[in-house]
């Protein structure tokens, strides 16, 4: 508490308050858990009941092909059907258009070269060990010995050289003693016929010329790049490269004897292979990652949308449909739609719940509070389905219209805006993404309704607090209707549909939240009011109409009263305004506090006129029990003329259990004067019965009823003695205890104090003096107070 709240003074302090107590246990809320288990039940069996589409008629099968359909048949709910056939053709060209993929051996040549060197100088090292054994090479006898050592190696020359070798041409490169020379004229033999590119068959080749081919070149193994070859000409077969071979060694070796010629050219071309092969794996690799690449040719089908009409001939294109509904379908079951549907809403209830109880501070619902945003929320869903059928009706009749078009006239915001007309604006945000996401499930599954319902009903949510009349009904739905618009032409832009399509759909949800949304709130909140027990903010307004037959009735036989209370409804609504709780409520009920005194007005101070005084011949017990007893006349008179059950509370509650202070000191007074003969004083006699203030607003009128009613006895109603008072009554009250069944913090109370002293001093400004007309201060008029605390 501020300091300046602190009062001191051995008159009016208040008394100490009690030691405090150890903490109780934490109570466990046992039938609140109870009823909150329910409810989610209760609202999960209702939405999955909603949820699961109704029996549909049995889809046509391969044998209804060509013959006329058995009746109209419609989408019960969103589907992208899979067009088989067509995705496979659209596959397969994928797959086709894809090049056929070559491996080209770079490094044949240089191999072939490599094995020649050792094949030969493995035959060189056999004669040079033979010339260091002492034989002689011209030698007849020496000759042949070499000839067998030769041939002794001709299984490692053939290895080395992986050609077969005749016997007659190993027997002519022995002649040549396998020089130098004649490695060097096979090595340019078999590079000329490796070289470049060579196929076994130019047939083999692919036949598109235009498509070309991809070449994979690859040298020891290893993979040196990727090239597209379209010039077939480029390419050899092993028959041109040999024949090639062929006319080289003519050339080269016209001076050469026949056999060793002869011998060069078969082991020349025997060395020629393809060097460019077909790899069929790669390839087909590379073909059916194209074809995974192709996405399945869809048919969207949206709820509602008629496949076919009954007596239309059923088409190939109606049976793709069929199949693939079947196939969406395989293995569904009623009673499992409907758990499923439960079952996610019951889990979106009871996260959003969790959610907002744990980090929302100022989410705080009543059981009153869970029952109404259960009920809405099974409302809406059962509204949606209505109207979606209703818009699956109106498209068989206007078939030109989209069925999406038609489904976004229905006002799925209402439920929003009118939990937000009584309760919080975190509990309105709370049900409008529940029925946002079970609206896009009643969609058949559809994520695009699903924002533009949540989106929707948060945009209600916000945009109006508390309607005053109808016409700010009518002013938020406009703004609904255009956030609406603006996302279903968003969704509409991001499916790629037609502007007439995206256009129709946006009018549609402009038309539903500027017309309907309105009409079907304002129709639904007396229904509200008057099964929930809530007050909105149009009935507040009809209740502080001035004119209302109850305050004209209190004018007339409390007219003391009548003015206390029109300028209580000054301070409570300045006070509610400063701690964020509702004015206009707050007005009403200090309005309404005192209704009860119309019964029995001459006996409280404000309507006295006269000085007379009708408690100075009746006991203290008795003064009080009549003083206690306009609270009772109060809540007859409010039920009399049907007051709402916030501003009946505020009767009672107003008072809390204080004291009927100033009978219960003149009992005492009474007592001491009898020097203690008189029985023991009974307080419950002087006490009101309650309760304490549950509501903020409550609160308000307690505190300002008390200020109110002491700054009439100021004499000199400055700033300072105005804050002192103000002060003095708040601390009171504070102390006794009366506050801690509301929502009010010691932040509040600071502020409550600010406001309501800035209210008492424009009503007691001091006005400037008249010239010639002297200020008498002791002419000042004095209220006493009798009847209050």
């Amino acid at each position: 508490m501020p300091p300046w709240l602190a009062v001191s003074g051995p008159s009016d302090s208040p008394p100490p308050p009690p030691p405090p107590e150890a903490a109780p246990a934490p109570h466990v809320d046992w039938p609140g858990r109870v009823l909150r288990i329910a409810l989610v039940a209760a609202v999960a069996a209702a939405c999955g009941w909603l949820l699961a589409p109704g029996a549909v008629h049995r889809l046509p099968g391969p044998e209804a092909l060509g013959t006329p359909a058995p009746a109209t048949i419609k989408a019960d709910r969103d589907y992208d059907i899979v067009d088989e056939e067509a995705t496979a053709r659209r596959r397969a060209d994928e797959a086709a258009s894809v090049r056929p993929v070559y491996d080209l051996e770079d490094g044949a040549a240089d191999e072939a070269v490599a094995r020649i060197h050792a094949a030969f100088d493995l035959m060189r090292d056999e004669e040079q060990a033979f010339r260091q054994a002492g034989r002689d090479v011209r030698d007849a006898r020496d000759v042949s010995e070499l000839d067998r050592r030769y041939t002794a190696q001709r299984a490692g020359f053939v290895s080395r050289l992986q050609v077969v070798v005749r016997d007659e041409d190993l027997a002519a490169l022995a002649a040549a003693r396998f020089s130098e020379d004649v490695e060097r004229e096979l090595a340019a033999l078999a590079q000329r016929g490796l070289s470049g590119m060579i196929v076994e068959d130019l047939k083999l080749l692919p036949a598109d010329r235009e498509q070309g081919f991809a070449v994979r070149t690859f040298r020891s193994g290893a993979l040196q790049g990727e090239r597209v070859l379209a010039d077939r000409a480029l390419v050899r077969d092993v028959a041109t490269a040999r024949d090639e071979v062929v006319r080289t060694a003519a050339a080269r070796l016209e001076r050469a004897p026949a056999p060793l010629r002869a011998a060069v050219v078969r082991l020349a071309t025997a060395m020629v292979r393809p060097t460019l092969s077909h790899d069929q794996a790669e390839t087909e690799r590379r073909r059916a990652d194209a074809a995974a690449r192709v996405k399945p040719v869809g048919i969207p089908v949206k709820r509602g949308e008629k496949i076919i009409g009954d007596g239309e001939r059923v088409e190939k294109r109606h049976l793709v449909v069929f199949d693939g509904i079947r196939a969406q379908r395989k293995g569904e079951d009623l009673a499992h739609l409907r758990l499923g549907g439960g079952l996610l809403v019951a889990l979106a209830v009871a996260v959003l719940w969790r959610f907002a109880r744990r980090n929302v501070p100022r989410f705080r619902p009543a059981r009153r509070d869970a029952l109404l945003l259960a009920v809405v929320l099974v409302a809406t869903l059962g509204m949606g389905a209505i109207g979606l059928t209703i818009a699956d009706a109106l498209h068989e009749r206007v078939p030109s219209l989209p069925p999406p078009a038609l489904s976004y006239l229905v006002p799925f915001a209402a439920g929003a805006m009118i939990v937000r007309q009584v309760l919080s604006a975190e509990a309105a945000l709370l049900l409008a993404i529940a029925s946002g996401l079970t609206a896009g499930l009643l969609a058949g599954q559809s994520i695009g309704f699903a924002l533009f319902a949540t989106l929707g009903s948060v945009a209600a949510a916000g945009v109006i607090q508390g309607g005053r009349d109808r016409t700010s009904f009518f002013r938020a739905g406009l703004a609904v209707g255009a956030v609406g618009a603006a996302v279903v032409a968003a969704l509409g832009l991001y499916a790629g549909r037609g502007a007439l399509e995206i256009g129709t759909a946006a009018v549609a949800a402009l038309l539903g939240g500027a017309v309907l949304l309105p009409v079907v709130v304002v129709g639904s909140l007396p229904l509200v009011e008057g099964v929930f027990g809530y007050v909105t903010d149009v009935k507040l307004l009809e209740l502080a109409n001035l004119n209302h037959p109850a305050l004209k009735e209190l004018i007339v036989q409390a007219p003391g009263t009548y003015h206390h209370s029109i300028l209580m409804g000054s301070l409570v609504e300045a006070g509610a305004q400063a701690i964020g709780a509702n004015p206009l409520l707050a007005r009403v009920c200090a309005y309404y506090h005192d209704l009860g005194k119309i019964r029995n007005p001459l006996y409280f101070a404000e309507n006295q006129r006269g000085g007379e005084n009708r408690h100075d011949t009746l006991a203290p017990s008795m003064s009080a029990l009549i003083v206690k007893r306009h609270v009772t006349d109060g809540l007859e008179l409010a039920r009399h003329w049907r007051l709402p059950r916030p501003v009946q509370d505020a009767i009672p509650q107003h008072h809390g259990t204080r004291l009927v202070a100033y009978f219960w000191a003149k009992a005492q007074q009474r007592a001491s004067d009898e020097g203690g003969r008189a029985a023991v004083l009974d307080e419950g006699l002087f006490r009101y019965p309650g309760p304490k203030p549950q509501t903020r607003e409550a609160a308000l009128v307690m505190i300002a009823d008390a200020c109110e009613a002491s700054s009439r006895a100021l004499i000199d109603p400055t700033g300072g003695a105005i804050r002192g008072l103000v002060a003095k009554r708040i601390n009171e009250i504070f102390s006794e205890g009366q506050l801690d069944e509301c929502e009010l913090t010691l932040r509040d109370l600071n502020a409550i104090a600010a406001a309501m002293v800035r209210a008492l001093e424009a009503i007691y400004h001091t006005r400037p003096e008249y010239p010639g007309r002297p200020r008498d201060d002791a002419q000042r008029p004095t209220v006493q107070l009798v009847a209050k605390p």
